[in-house]
């Protein structure tokens, strides 16, 4: 299993506000100004103070639901956006900052329908693309999304998210090649972008081209240490390449980072497999089942080495236990047992 990492949204609020006009002690300045300053509760105080005096000024409604929003109040920050909506329709940012709320609350239709109303008003806002691209992206519409990030290259063609993002569309539609451009693209305006590389290492497995992947998911672990994906990922592009012992290095330190992952475990016991590490690969088999206790394919494997190891009564064992678990596996697999079944045999004359 290959994991791949999602779009990079850009979820902001608005960073030039409305400011109502007048005098520079204006009630709205000095909200504008605490707000500023990160007093953000005394600022909502003093919209309060503006809305009452002018209940119908709408960019006092706009920089509440600002206040609101960077105290994750999104429901109240909806409300004030939505008012300043009513009293200027034309105002692409409050639905843009509307769409945020809703997305933060999860709401994808609303968001959705905002961020179309702001591109609608201004056709040359790219955070408005993105992150309509991000929903269409989440929603499995990944040729929507790139339409979406192909805008925000073209109004901001300096910005590496843009080419990030439509590259991880490209990728989820299987277009490799065209996914592996946008992320040199990517990583030509940002060399630290550690998701660019990680994304073009997939993009190079699923090619076939493994040194080239595992150039990139060295670069992700220079980059970022942690990353036990890219050590997983690294593991599988030296697995496929046949550097086995290589690979269960780099799945080794993708369990000691993340021990709860049972995928490394997996694909660690099938490069012990390969290399006739029979003890140490039922080991792993078996560390997966104890986390995973239902994974039928882990009792295949473990009773496919059980096999190589003479224990007949335990590996019937495991086999029956996967196709309870999972019958559908029994017509594939079963050539697969009986194989390693008569290599056991032989072995044993």
């Amino acid at each position: 299993m290959l994991f791949l990492l999602g779009w990079m949204t850009v979820v902001l609020i608005a960073g030039s506000a409305p400011v109502w006009p007048g005098q520079v002690d204006d009630p709205l300045k000095t909200a504008l100004d605490l707000h500023e300053s990160g007093k953000v509760k005394e600022a909502i105080q003093e919209y309060d103070k503006v809305i009452r005096a002018q209940p119908k000024l709408a960019e006092a409604y706009f920089n509440r639901g600002n206040a609101y929003y960077d105290l994750a109040q999104y429901p109240q920050a909806i409300k004030d956006y939505s008012q300043a909506i009513r009293l200027n329709p034309k105002d692409a940012e409050a639905y843009y900052n509307r769409g945020n709320a809703y997305r933060r609350l999860k709401q994808d239709p609303a968001a959705l329908n905002d961020y179309s109303a702001a591109i609608k008003l201004n056709q040359d806002d790219a955070r408005s693309y993105t992150n309509r691209g991000s929903i269409h992206f989440d929603a499995r519409r990944y040729e929507a999304a790139v339409k979406d990030f192909t805008e925000a290259v073209r109004i901001d063609p300096k910005d590496a998210r843009n080419y990030y993002n439509r590259g991880n569309s490209y990728l989820a539609l299987d277009q490799r090649q065209d996914a592996i451009a946008d992320y040199d693209a990517a990583l030509s305006r940002d060399p630290k972008l550690a998701d660019a590389y990680y994304n073009r290492g997939i993009a190079y497995v699923g090619s076939g081209n493994y040194d080239q992947a595992i150039g990139d998911f060295d670069e992700v672990i220079r980059l970022n240490p942690k990353s036990a994906e890219a050590f997983y990922n690294r593991g599988l592009a030296k697995m496929k390449s046949g550097r086995y012992e290589a690979a269960i290095e780099d799945y080794s330190e993708a369990m000691r980072i993340n021990p709860k992952d049972p995928e490394a475990p997996f694909n660690r016991g099938l490069a012990h497999l390969r290399i006739d590490k029979y003890d140490y690969a039922a080991r792993d088999f078996s560390e997966v089942i104890m986390m995973q206790p239902k994974n039928a394919a882990a009792y295949v494997y473990r009773g496919i080495i059980r096999t190589y190891q003479n224990k007949e009564k335990d590996a019937d064992a495991d086999f029956q236990k996967a196709f309870q678990l999972n019958p559908a596996l029994k017509k594939k697999l079963q050539p697969i047992i009986d194989e390693a079944k008569a290599k056991a045999k032989a072995q044993a004359q």
